[in-house]
């Protein structure tokens, strides 16, 4: 038993001792937090079992009621789709005020998930506030500015906007979520400054091509932490979104680990689906919250427009066209979408843990225009 036990021992001292040295070693926490869990893939749960930090609510706001709040029941096609997508929450705000308001499986008004991707969308955000508050020169200010270790070809080119846009350049496969892929690394690797600053490499000039790119999010999230100085980029959030939209529930946010606390920029807030409707309606609202104004009207209309080469993405935000008529929308992994249709002046929200499958990235996520189709049959039918 003894020698078993020493066999052991050695076995995973030899594993360890290779994974440190070919940089692997945060398989080990992709193990614990996915694989040994059961899942194939990380999820919306995953932040149960990770490190995170408290984005604090304070004197929350609480939805209005519209007088035809869920009057008008899902059709049998949406709820087909929940079903087989295995949504959590489904939200449709209208003019201001929720009007329809479901949940499935284990979703709940008060329920928290991580939205994964729907972060880029207040990072870049903060990028403007931190603009503002004049923390950061400007959008077009070089990335090596704030990074100035960044070892690039094009460094001297590669903006702040074009980390925001999805125009850098970089390498990025956001494709492959294997055990050694980019994406894994990203979502597990103990120290995501390093990782970035390291991994990250020009394939191509800066604003040429839109190219989906979660490192170039966790690298905005570099800049923005050093500026902040003291500050975490969850207080931050907090300070700047979280508190005055009156979320109603605090957040999280998901941090590398305990020791570097690099919160994840790229995919790591955790939150609920009203919470999530709220930022839906601030740009629907042009900046503007309880008369006042959070972002600027120009800081709205430049998240709007698409920059560059761009075809679907603005400024953290994706874009597209349903019967002729512009719409933006915040997208995560797994299907989470916050849709803001300023025609319509509707807000729709929608976690869940499956999403419809596209062959390419940089298209509108096929799901939009369901979740739109249906918002619509319901405000017609609710009379408005």
């Amino acid at each position: 038993m003894k020698k078993l036990l020493y066999a052991i021992l050695i076995f995973c001292a030899a594993g360890l001792t290779v994974m440190l040295i070919t940089d692997t070693s945060y398989l080990i926490s992709a193990f614990r937090t996915v694989w040994m869990r059961g899942n194939a893939d990380v999820t919306i749960n995953d932040y149960q079992v990770q490190p995170t930090k408290t984005i604090q609510a304070s004197k929350p706001q609480p939805w209005k009621l519209h007088d035809q709040y869920n009057r008008v029941a899902l059709s049998d096609s949406i709820l087909k789709y929940h079903k087989e997508k295995e949504s959590i929450a489904f939200l449709i705000v209208k003019d201001g005020q929720l009007l329809t308001e479901k949940y499935f499986n284990e979703g709940s008004e008060t329920h928290l998930s991580c939205i994964w991707s729907i972060t880029k969308t207040y990072t870049s955000l903060l990028l403007l506030k931190a603009v503002e508050d004049g923390l950061i020169a400007g959008i077009e200010d070089p990335v090596k500015k704030y990074i100035p270790e960044l070892n690039l070809e094009q460094q001297d080119t590669l903006t702040l906007r074009h980390l925001a846009s999805m125009s850098a350049g970089l390498y990025w496969d956001e494709w492959s979520h294997k055990p050694q892929s980019l994406i894994t690394k990203l979502n597990f690797y103990g120290n995501l400054e390093k990782f970035t600053i390291k991994d990250m490499y020009a394939i191509g000039e800066p604003g040429k091509v839109q190219h989906y790119n979660s490192g170039s999010t966790q690298m905005l999230g570099i800049a923005l932490k050093r500026v902040l100085g003291k500050k975490s980029i969850s207080d931050y959030l907090s300070e700047k979104i979280w508190q005055p939209l009156g979320f109603e529930h605090d957040g999280l946010y998901v941090l590398d680990s305990k020791k570097q606390e690099n919160e994840k920029t790229f995919g790591g807030i955790v939150s609920t689906a009203r919470n999530v409707s709220k930022l839906g309606q601030l740009i629907l609202n042009k900046g503007v919250w309880n008369d006042k104004q959070i972002l600027s009207e120009a800081d709205m209309q430049l998240i709007q427009t698409i920059p560059y080469n761009n075809t679907t993405y603005t400024f953290g935000l994706w874009t597209g066209l349903y019967e002729g008529s512009r719409f933006y929308y915040q997208s995560g992994f797994g299907g989470q979408l916050c849709i803001t249709f300023p025609k319509y002046n509707i807000v729709i929200t929608r976690l869940g843990h499956k999403t419809s499958p596209r062959t390419n990235l940089e298209d509108v996520k096929p799901d939009t225009y369901e979740l739109i189709a249906e918002a619509l049959r319901i405000v017609q039918e609710s009379g408005l």
